[in-house]
């Protein structure tokens, strides 16, 4: 973040701007202190390197006093006094560029990178192919910055690890855009490592582990013991003692459950509780001895709930942003530990390949409005630290690493995000900036993509557009990107020896395709086949098989004729998908359908579903109660989540708050046990109300009395949850209406008024479709049957209901279609 100072020699005077070059020949020399490190030294070389490449002219190193020239050291050097305490651990990353009539001063590890950035140098991703060196005969720069991290730890880091490729321009890549943890922050499981380094003594102890089903075997740890207490407390010393120059140690529990069940850790409390408890106690005596030295522990799993207990100033909580349980939001954990004096980290997921593979749109990483929102959404509410788990994978999200490397330095660049994109889509592809603008649209998470067929057909389009403005090595790396989504997208629609060989032909390109960095090759070898039967991999060509010996291994280049014949056949295989109706947009004052007199029909069902159900009812005599039975807790593997949440919102009409929607009742009574529990809701008011249920991601079934009108909605901006399981509901189709335009595929059928089959959704991928509507068929209620996930109405009201007497309607269309 970039901070102003008002005093000393450091005034925050604007000077006419310096020039470092012009005419081909350097306006000032490199200047180090003759007692500059190793590290110093190698930074300005680097910096006469990149100036040289820039503008032509060679900048020579030497040693000096920093009064003249472009003074590349760290704080202390050249006797220039620094706004900040180098002390201070929080301020080990600051740095200062400020030019002078007589040069520039360039202090602190960061401050060569920055200059570069400057005058117009960029590292977008790893790799010669991504760096920008633009062409300025004449480099001149007039700044007066103190920059300070807003996160004091910014991990971007590849889960599965590195190859023996992309070590070095990871590093690289790191170093040039301020991805750097100024504290290291150890956070990491521990409890295993404290059992291998304390073998004999657990051996001796036995009463120091866990008590599991009458016996002590686990690897979570007696808490309540204080002998194992003052294990961990010297292990932890032993720790500093041996590295004196660490920041951290870790005392996170390791992973899953196995808690102690012995009755003195019970009356310690919550699982969370004992995590702290020990963090506490080791923190104290740690700092007793080291001052300001952290201990670092995940809020995460079983120990992801706030405590009840203060928590020390020096113990880092790392807020995982997934893998909670409790039942509580991330907001309310993150405040939760908040609010008991904890310093805060994020412990984040912008990518995991079991999760996205490494496809468009599919990771946080690669969802631009997310970083926007949360990296200064959790700056803002304490977080000083962040670990993003992330993935070799610069294809789909290597824009938004880019991004929040951007952010994570500064939040308040989030409100320069829209800059940023159009500074990366100019320099990094000049003439071919708006087809590149496209196919970027297709890989940002944003907004949802909903047909996967016609965002990779626009990806190949705008690439063949690309190509034939530009010839750009950047470019051949996103064709071999696009390329491997194709090749992942046949191998998943594949099936028995044709799935064996389009996965055998995935991995070949994966491998041979590895050096752009634009999927995470590694990951992809070494986990797709174990977590697919139905395909395998012989003894020969597994991942750790060199290549020579691996058939399946192949570093030969792509050729020009292979890059054209990608993207021609992805033309060919991927065409646009086509809307052959206008989508209608309905109202959302809703009625009741009753004046419509709609022929009753024997009622559908709602299946269960996971995460958020939302529904809608009008009461129109009050007092009423509407009574809810929910059954929550349906994957019993999930129980952990929490409670069924209700709440309960009053739409339109007056509000204390003046907002249109007020929040009139709330309820997590449900357990997730499995049972049926009855919820109740008094409403005092008439009017339309909203009913959301959240349950954590475990699966919950609502129902509710006969008579009571409720609906879903599932329109293209707003769709039903994603989850349901099988269902049939009941639609209305106005009069006047010629056809039926929805988005959905894969399960259910079109039925109807006679409840007549009309348009199968079975085996369709999922894409817009239309339903003619007979003469005679309008003006009356439709269902889908055979139902699962969502379907999206787009040309009649989005509304779908167990039966028509149920059925709420925008109030212009049925007073337009009433008889």
């Amino acid at each position: 973040m970039r901070v102003w100072f008002l005093f000393g020699v450091l005034v925050a005077s604007r000077v006419a701007a310096v020039e470092l070059a012009a005419d081909g020949k350097a306006r000032w020399p490199i200047v180090v202190a003759a007692d500059a490190t190793q590290e110093t030294r190698q930074r300005a070389a680097r910096l006469a390197d990149y100036l040289e490449q820039m503008s032509g002219a060679r900048f020579e190193v030497v040693i000096g006093d920093g009064r003249t020239g472009i003074a590349v050291g760290q704080p202390g050097d050249f006797g220039i006094p620094v706004p900040w305490n180098p002390a201070d651990i929080t301020r080990r990353e600051d740095y200062l560029l400020k030019s002078h009539p007589n040069g520039m001063y360039v202090i602190g590890g960061h401050a060569v990178w920055d200059l570069l950035y400057r005058l117009g140098h960029r590292q977008f991703f790893p790799g010669p192919h991504w760096e920008i060196v633009p062409k300025t005969p004449v480099l001149r720069l007039d700044v007066d910055v103190h920059e300070h991290p807003a996160y004091y730890a910014r991990r971007i880091w590849y889960g599965y690890g590195l190859w023996d490729y992309n070590k070095e321009p990871y590093a690289d890549w790191c170093a040039k855009n301020r991805v750097a943890s100024g504290i290291e922050l150890s956070t990491g499981h521990a409890y295993d490592g404290i059992l291998g380094r304390n073998k004999a003594v657990f051996a001796a102890h036995p009463e120091y582990l866990g008590l599991v089903g009458g016996v002590r075997k686990s690897t979570k740890f007696c808490i309540a013991n204080p002998g194992l207490r003052q294990l961990v407390v010297e292990d932890a010393l032993r720790q500093f003692e041996n590295d004196p120059t660490r920041d951290s140690v870790s005392v996170d529990p390791s992973d899953g459950g196995g808690w102690c069940e012995c009755d003195a850790c019970a009356k310690l409390g919550s699982v969370t509780d004992r995590a702290v408890l020990l963090a506490n106690e080791v923190a104290t005596a740690v700092n007793a001895k080291y001052p300001g030295k952290l201990v670092g522990m995940y809020a995460y799993n079983y120990h992801s709930p706030p405590p009840n207990l203060r928590v020390h100033p020096r113990v880092v909580i790392s807020v995982a942003t997934a893998f909670l349980k409790g039942g509580l939001s991330l907001d309310e954990i993150i405040s939760g530990w908040a609010d008991k004096g904890a310093t805060l980290g994020i412990r984040e997921y912008y990518s995991v390949n079991v999760w996205d593979r490494d496809l468009p749109a599919a990771a946080r990483g690669g969802n631009i409005a997310y970083l926007k929102r949360t990296i200064p959404e959790f700056y803002a509410k304490g977080a000083r630290f962040m670990s993003a788990e992330s993935s070799d994978n610069w294809g789909p999200n290597g824009l938004g690493y880019y991004l929040a490397a951007r952010l994570l330095w500064d939040p308040r660049e989030a409100q320069h995000v829209d800059a940023l994109v159009d500074d990366f889509l100019t320099r990094a592809f000049g003439p071919a900036k708006e087809p590149m603008r496209e196919f970027y649209r297709q890989l940002d998470g944003s907004e949802p993509h909903l047909v996967a067929t016609d965002q990779l057909g626009r990806m190949f389009r705008a690439l063949d557009e690309a190509r034939r403005l530009t010839t750009n090595p950047r470019l051949d790396d996103l064709v071999l990107y696009a390329r491997y989504v194709d090749l992942y997208r046949r191998y998943e629609k594949s099936k028995d020896t044709a799935r064996q060989q389009a996965f055998e032909a995935l991995i070949r390109h994966a491998y041979r395709m590895r050096t752009t960095m634009m999927i995470h090759a590694k990951a992809l070898y070494r986990d797709l086949v174990g977590r697919d039967k139905t395909v395998a991999i012989p003894p020969e060509a597994r991942w750790d098989v060199a290549e020579g010996r691996n058939p399946w291994k192949s570093s030969a280049p792509f050729t020009a004729d292979e890059l054209a014949q990608f993207i021609a056949e992805g033309i060919e295989r991927y065409p646009l998908a086509t809307m052959d109706f206008k989508p209608v947009a309905f109202s959302d004052d809703l009625v009741s359908a009753a004046p419509l007199k709609l022929a009753e029909a024997p009622p559908g069902q709602f299946g269960a579903a996971r995460g958020k159900q939302v529904f809608y009812t009008r009461i129109t005599d009050v007092p009423a109660t509407i009574e809810l039975a929910i059954t929550g807790g349906l994957i019993a593997h999930y129980r952990d989540r929490g409670n069924v949440r209700l709440e309960l919102w009053k739409l339109g009409g007056a509000s204390q708050s003046g907002e249109r929607e007020t929040l009139v009742a709330e309820n997590r009574s449900v357990p997730p046990d499995g049972n049926e529990h009855i919820v109740t809701f008094t409403v005092k008011e008439p009017g339309l109300y909203r009913l959301t249920l959240d349950d954590g991601m475990d699966s919950t079934q609502l129902k509710w009395n006969s008579a009571l009108p409720m609906v879903i909605k599932s329109s293209h901006d707003e769709p039903m949850n994603s989850h349901y399981s099988l269902w049939q509901m009941y639609f209305y189709v106005p009069k006047g209406t010629t056809t039926i335009g929805l988005f959905g595929g894969e399960h259910g059928e079109v039925r109807d008024p006679s409840n007549r089959p009309v348009f199968w959704l079975n085996g369709r991928e999922r894409n817009f479709y239309s339903v003619p509507v007979p003469d005679g068929t309008d003006g009356k209620v439709w269902s889908i049957r055979y139902g699962r996930g969502a379907v999206r109405l787009l040309t009649v009201p989005p509304y779908f209901a167990r039966s028509p007497v149920e059925l709420l309607l925008p109030a212009d269309v049925v007073t337009k279609d009433k008889p």
